[in-house]
């Protein structure tokens, strides 16, 4: 055969080859196990799941109330290292936390622990703007 017969040629049989190729690896990718198919539903609260999948939203039956919400961050401030007392003020969607800290700290770690329990809070009380203040 002469050569400029054999160019067209391979480069049918190269792309038939990745044409099988490509579509044997679409064809295995949407393949799967019958449980891998099923579709996945919200829950039935009436608000598409909402309540299921971030229980303690206000709106939800399992929010926390204020007295909940008071007593889990004085909790998460004493966990600071350095923090005395606490004493914890909410008005409306504000937060304000009076940190008292423990004895023979300087000024420089006051501020310190003052910063760690406001970094606390404020992470984990988002719906609330926190406050920290070191009481007087």
């Amino acid at each position: 055969m002469h050569t400029t017969t054999l160019r067209p040629l391979a480069r049918r049989i190269a792309l038939s080859v990745s044409a099988l190729a490509l579509g044997a690896a679409l064809l295995s990718g949407c393949g799967g196990s019958p449980d891998s198919m099923k579709g996945k539903s919200y829950g039935r609260d009436g608000q598409l799941g909402l309540t299921n999948t971030n229980p303690h939203l206000i709106n939800t039956p399992h929010a926390q109330n204020i007295q909940q919400d008071a007593n889990f961050a004085k909790q998460k401030a004493k966990e600071v290292q350095g923090v005395g007392s606490v004493r914890l003020v909410i008005d409306g969607a504000t937060m304000r936390a009076y940190v008292t800290p423990s004895a023979g700290m300087n000024s420089a770690q006051r501020e310190e622990m003052r910063a760690r329990v406001q970094s606390q809070l404020a992470f984990n009380m988002p719906r609330y703007k926190v406050v920290t203040e070191l009481a007087q």
